[in-house]
């Protein structure tokens, strides 16, 4: 059995560190994920991630879904999302229904 160190996958700072030390150090992944004793596949992710979405990328989703699901406005911002899909759907729609029939003049 491994010694494995406790590092928390939670920790963003942990997570930025390592970030870092991959981006701007030049570090290898895998030199990074061995002192950290992690997989090299799941510093990956953390840099892919942040080159992704930033600092944000690295938050827990479970965090951040619980933040997102009690806000009092999170039900009404998913029912907006909704109705603007729906309308981008519509308006593709009838955009080509539009060109078929110019097409048919």
């Amino acid at each position: 059995m491994t010694n494995k160190k406790s590092t928390s996958h939670k920790s963003v700072e942990v997570k930025l560190e390592a970030v870092h030390q991959v981006i701007e150090n030049k570090r290898p992944v895998s030199e990074v994920a061995n002192e950290l004793h992690l997989h090299r596949d799941t510093v990956n992710r953390w840099v892919n991630a942040f080159k992704k979405n930033g600092k944000q990328g690295l938050e827990s989703p479970r965090s951040i879904t619980q933040a997102y699901s009690h806000s009092k406005d999170s039900k009404r911002i998913r029912d907006l999302e909704k109705k603007l899909r729906e309308t981008e759907l519509e308006n593709e729609i009838l955009k080509k229904f539009q060109a078929f029939l110019k097409k048919n003049e």
